[in-house]
């Protein structure tokens, strides 16, 4: 089944009430289309948040969310976070993160199309100057259609990943520390 990201951005800080709330009334909208929910990672300032799911294809996580979102008579439009949901086209790393996991960060970059060619050198490049500046690469994931990338990694805070970013010049839109989130 297709690995489906859903990148979320909010005005107000997402909550654990708040997260736990909209999650209880997805659930019967995720079953109802074959979506599973993998886990996700939550900025420690609650305003930016990538989940992973298994799911038929994109639209049946779109709906799930229109759906659950229809069912919440407390929550006004202005309110609702705004979400980019897209299919992933290339996977590398762990499966499942632990939980426990501390100093999860997380680099977000978009681009014109990557070719092949132009993932695996930024991808090299970034890798291999990662092994030696103490920053676990964990996972990384690319769009299906080349023009999105998030690197998972882990280091002692996000420092070192920005000097890593600046110096070997590569362009990404943002870099924040999270918490993991599992069902």
């Amino acid at each position: 089944m297709p690995l489906i990201i859903v990148e979320t951005t909010a005005k107000q800080p997402l909550t654990g009430e708040l997260l736990n709330d909209a999650y209880q009334r997805a659930l019967p909208c995720f079953a109802a289309r074959n979506v599973a929910w993998r886990y996700s990672l939550l900025s420690v300032d609650g305003h930016r948040m990538i989940c992973t799911f298994d799911a038929p294809d994109a639209e049946s996580l779109r709906e799930s969310y229109r759906r659950a979102e229809s069912l919440s008579h407390q929550v006004r439009v202005g309110e609702l976070p705004h979400r980019s949901i897209w299919a992933v086209g290339l996977v590398r790393g762990e499966a499942q993160p632990q939980r426990s996991l501390a100093g999860r960060h997380v680099m977000e970059g978009t681009y014109p199309p990557l070719s092949e060619t132009d993932w695996n050198e930024i991808s090299r490049k970034f890798l291999d100057y990662c092994a030696e500046c103490d920053i676990e690469w964990l996972q990384s994931y690319l769009s299906s259609d080349r023009t999105k990338v998030i690197y998972e990694l882990k280091a002692p805070d996000i420092t070192p990943i920005q000097e890593a970013q600046h110096k070997l010049e590569i362009s990404f839109d943002r870099v924040w520390s999270a918490q993991v989130l599992s069902p």
